[in-house]
């Protein structure tokens, strides 16, 4: 399928997830899930960017806002799981002018994940799709925020089309990751809309099967 069909497509994805989400009666339990709500929308408005960016042919801008998915994605599992009640309190208290320049005092990217592995939750299998991006991608994620080597050589060399395809599915792949959350909480139950989802825009993900073995292979003799 050509690039901008699929970019297309994928964006038609997000849209009606994002519908699904938002026109489905959510339990209400306080704060908490307010917040998991919030990190959601966030994600879907990240996923929408990438692809975005990548209609636009700005690939390292879109691994830039790729990195920010991903920990955002990570924070809804966090404040659902492990954040405390003091944590969630911070979070959603209202800014002042003075609160501005407060420090951040939630967990880094890797504390989180830590954390999450450390826990005994039904969404390990998720936690586990998150603690293999970290190992395989977020070297070079990092690398492109912080204006890196990874930066200079793909300005120089491009993005081949089938590395930008997949970071388009990687990205849905986190965002569908995140609704999750939010359709475990709905009334009823809707998780399995993403099992209806991933086979109709088959297409816009990422999954094992489409894993090369070979290069993986090569990927994990650097980590050993």
């Amino acid at each position: 399928m050509e690039r901008g069909i699929l970019l297309e497509k994928s964006l038609e994805m997000i849209l009606e997830l994002k519908d699904e989400i938002i026109n489905s009666e959510v339990i209400d339990c306080g704060p908490r899930l307010d917040l998991v709500e919030q990190c959601i929308y966030i994600s879907f408005e990240h996923g929408i960017g990438v692809n975005t960016l990548l209609t636009l042919e700005m690939p390292i801008q879109a691994m830039v806002l790729s990195r920010a998915q991903f920990e955002s994605a990570v924070r809804a599992y966090w404040l659902l799981f492990c954040a405390s009640n003091f944590q969630i309190s911070k979070l959603s208290f209202g800014y002042t002018f003075d609160e501005q320049f407060d420090k951040d005092t939630c967990p880094s990217l890797s504390k989180m994940l830590e954390m999450l592995q450390k826990a005994d939750l039904p969404a390990k299998p998720v936690i586990n799709m998150f603690v293999e991006f970290k190992k395989y991608h977020l070297n070079q994620l990092n690398s492109f925020v912080h204006t890196g080597k990874h930066s200079f050589t793909r300005d120089e060399i491009g993005f081949d089309e089938n590395l930008v395809l997949t970071l388009m599915r990687q990205s849905n792949n986190l965002i569908t990751a995140s609704a999750q959350i939010m359709l475990a909480h709905t009334i009823p139950d809707k998780q399995k809309f993403i099992h209806f989802l991933t086979e109709k825009y088959r297409d816009c993900f990422f999954m094992q099967e489409d894993l090369d073995l070979k290069v993986k292979a090569r990927v994990d003799s650097y980590f050993n």
